[in-house]
């Protein structure tokens, strides 16, 4: 009785110390895989986490080019504004030089006129002159200076003459100086105005400058804010991509958490069901090597104790009703070891090369396992621990041993 308390004493400390120690074997440094279902969930999620990483990654990248372009539409509308700007001003500046030269238009008008004017009054002056020298004026005027010398015409007649001859010379002349005068001042508003122009001329090349350089400025936002765009694009095109490929990913998941649901009733349907005494079974020195080899592949990794469980696993499987018979058909069943099906960590090149022979501890679990030792029980699975996290089934867990769970 009191040997019966101790070993329940034991069972319970063992127990309360693996649960202590849970939270510290929840890493990802463990060797084995424990089977097809397993490995193809945990690949399932890797792939997930990868893929949701990507997703991420390509979604902040949108939301980063969308911020460019949102800075590029920003630099745009400024870009256009001052082209709207110097638009306008080349239109005034435009209507200013027509103006302008319009104004030019009339002055040189007005300076033709002007020329003309005083080119007439020059030709009036000389012709005025010359007709007082060729025509009756002049004998007059001549005949009157020397009837007034021989006393003939009175003095004051003379100088009366004498005068208008004068008057009309002198009018004459300030008459062409008027005109002169007149000419000049046109042509000097005329010469202000050219100049006006000219500088108008070159205000409106350098606008048309500005504009050209507007416009290119305008041309290379338009451009990156169109490569932008098929960026964009392009990364939603692979964004909804990815997620109809999440999406297959996570109803491949949920059949595999289905898969492994139904693992677990098998296991909870062996424990209630028939077994054999392990008297009933006979082991070939060959079953000893295939279970050395498998604890190899699954769990040469672990402690000795971790190597124990994994082949207590397999007996339990060979004395349990719901599982092969055999050492041999329990290993191979098919999607039950993943090593046994999988090249990576393959059982076939490890059984091949007897690699189990060279790894400490392997033969010694395989042989007291098939002697009938156990130290989980009546489990007949193992996960790892992370894995049982990950899909949130640590409840099924019974016995934790080193990185794996066993249920």
């Amino acid at each position: 009785m009191k040997r019966k308390t101790a070993q329940t004493w034991k069972k319970i400390c063992c127990l309360f110390l693996s649960i202590a120690l849970l939270a510290a074997l929840f890493s990802e440094n463990n060797v084995s895989a424990t089977s097809t279902t397993r490995q193809e969930l945990e690949e399932a999620e890797q792939q997930k986490s990868e893929l949701e990483n990507e997703m991420q990654q390509n979604q902040d990248e949108i939301d980063s080019k969308e911020q460019e372009k949102a800075e590029l539409n920003t630099t745009l509308s400024g870009y256009n504004a001052e082209l709207s700007s110097i638009e306008n001003d080349i239109y005034e500046m435009e209507q200013a030089i027509a103006a302008k030269e319009e104004e030019i238009a009339q002055k040189t008008a007005e300076l033709e006129e002007a020329k003309q004017t005083e080119e007439t009054q020059y030709a009036n002056m000389l012709a005025h002159i010359q007709y007082m020298y060729e025509s009756d004026t002049s004998s007059t005027y001549i005949n009157a200076m020397l009837s007034a010398i021989t006393g003939e015409v009175s003095f004051s007649d003379f100088l009366n003459i004498s005068e208008y001859v004068e008057q009309l010379a002198a009018y004459d002349q300030q008459l062409l100086l008027d005109y002169q005068a007149i000419r000049e001042d046109v042509e000097a508003q005329e010469a202000a105005l050219e100049e006006e122009k000219a500088k108008l001329d070159e205000m409106l090349v350098s606008l048309e400058e500005d504009k050209e350089y507007s416009q290119y400025l305008i041309a290379q936002v338009q451009s990156a804010i169109s490569t932008t765009n098929s960026a964009i694009a392009s990364i939603e095109n692979e964004l909804t991509a990815q997620e109809e490929e999440l999406a297959q990913i996570n109803d491949n998941i949920a059949e595999l958490q289905e898969k492994l649901a139904q693992e677990i009733a098998l296991s909870r349907a062996a424990a209630s069901g028939t077994w054999r005494d392990i008297s009933e079974v006979e082991f070939s020195e060959y079953d000893v090597t295939l279970l050395a080899n498998l604890i190899y592949c699954e769990a040469r990794g672990e402690s000795y104790e971790g190597m124990l469980a994994v082949g207590s696993v397999v007996i339990n499987r060979v004395l349990s009703g719901s599982y092969p018979d055999t050492v041999s058909g329990v290993i191979y069943q098919s999607g039950q070891f993943e090593p046994v099906s999988s090249t990576r960590n393959s059982f076939v090149e490890a059984l091949a090369a007897d690699k189990a022979a060279n790894s400490s501890g392997c033969y010694e679990a395989a042989r007291e396992a098939i002697s009938g030792v156990t130290n989980v029980g009546t489990c007949v699975y193992f996960q790892t621990i992370a894995y049982l996290e990950a899909v949130d089934r640590l409840d099924v867990v019974v016995y934790v041993i080193g990185n794996h769970g066993f249920y």
